[in-house]
């Protein structure tokens, strides 16, 4: 009887990780969220029970997020939430050996990648490394090794990555460190200091999701919609109505830094892969792509074409899953990607 190993790809995100096993369908989308022990440092709840005791001013607990812009910020933690997820996706209990494919972004440095493997790296697990714009360009059926090239804007919650590929190379990436939860802060700050009103991230994160845009849709019509959190004036729960286009000109300020980083990345690129741009356009993945209005925006104001594929969130761990099953034909952009 042969060694029983287990294969699993964990994209480890800022705001949210996604987990799947080789031989399963199944994906588990869990907040990077980790709840500790104020006294013993141990810990308690994880993922979505941990997030939803960020915030509530319990003095037992301490809520951490491990990941900031994209890579650790907090080692004890990560280790701690990084096993976690690991355990989320194991199927054979008999398993041996586990071959985990961990996803990092292309801006993190050669000590934050190290960092990774030194946390979850054991005589059982076997850590491999692909970088975020490999993973992200073959979950959107996009062919890296092609010399045509392909160019993506990844909108994750740390950071925004801007790259384009060629014959299984980087041509260049340009990266924002702010994405997602930037936004939340934003709205967060907007409330407090022009309406006098205090809601909490997870708030902020659902009125961003439901009611967000970066540009009015053809046909759209704006509205308004309720908001409950704390009235500042009166020290009271209360709740007040915003508007979509307010909402939208309070998160402007990061969608015109994307903007403006799409405007830079192109100005980079040598000319083959700025033709190349000009036919094709751009691919729009993570996240931060299901915010209405992106592709009116850019194409009206940069006059690109911009194509965001099905479940744009989801395209990183598909490319991640393309890796598990044919390791060997994707052998180059794991070592290129492990030795940035």
């Amino acid at each position: 009887m042969g060694l029983i190993r287990e294969r699993i790809a964990i994209d480890l995100g800022t705001a949210y990780s996604i987990v799947a096993h080789e031989k399963s369908d199944e994906l588990w989308r869990i907040p990077s969220s980790i709840a500790l022990d104020s006294r013993t440092k141990e810990p308690v709840a994880y993922g979505e029970q941990a997030k939803m005791m960020f915030g509530i001013g319990s003095q037992r607990h301490e809520v951490i997020r491990p990941l900031k812009e994209g890579v650790i910020c907090n080692f004890e933690a990560a280790g701690h939430y990084l096993s976690y997820l690991v355990s989320r996706a194991r199927r054979n209990p008999l398993a041996l050996q586990y071959q985990v494919l961990v996803c990092v972004p292309w801006g993190a440095t050669a000590v934050e990648t190290k960092s990774y493997i030194d946390r979850i790296q054991s005589f059982r697990t076997q850590i491999r490394i692909v970088r975020e714009p490999f993973a992200a360009a073959l979950g959107s059926d996009l062919d890296v090794f092609s010399s045509e090239g392909c160019t993506l804007i990844d909108i994750g919650g740390g950071t925004v990555e801007i790259s384009t590929i060629a014959h299984g190379h980087m041509i260049f990436c340009s990266t924002l460190r702010s994405a997602g939860n930037a936004m939340d802060q934003l709205l967060i700050e907007k409330l407090l200091r022009n309406k006098f009103f205090e809601v909490g991230e997870n708030t902020a994160e659902e009125i961003k999701i439901n009611y967000g845009s970066v540009f009015l849709e053809e046909g759209q019509t704006e509205k308004e919609f309720e908001v409950r959190g704390l009235d500042r004036k009166t020290s009271c729960p209360g709740r007040m109505s915003l508007s979509t286009e307010t909402l939208r000109d309070y998160l402007e300020p990061l969608s015109l830094a994307i903007e403006n980083k799409l405007k830079e990345h192109l100005r980079h690129l040598p000319p083959e892969s700025q033709l190349n741009v000009e036919e094709k356009g751009v691919f729009l993945v993570g996240g931060g792509a299901l915010l209405k209005g992106w592709s009116r925006r850019l194409n009206q104001r940069l006059g690109i074409k911009i194509t965001i594929p099905s479940d744009p969130h989801l395209a990183v761990i598909r490319g991640m899953k393309k890796i598990l099953r044919e390791p060997a034909k994707y052998e180059s952009i794991l070592k290129i990607s492990e030795g940035v």
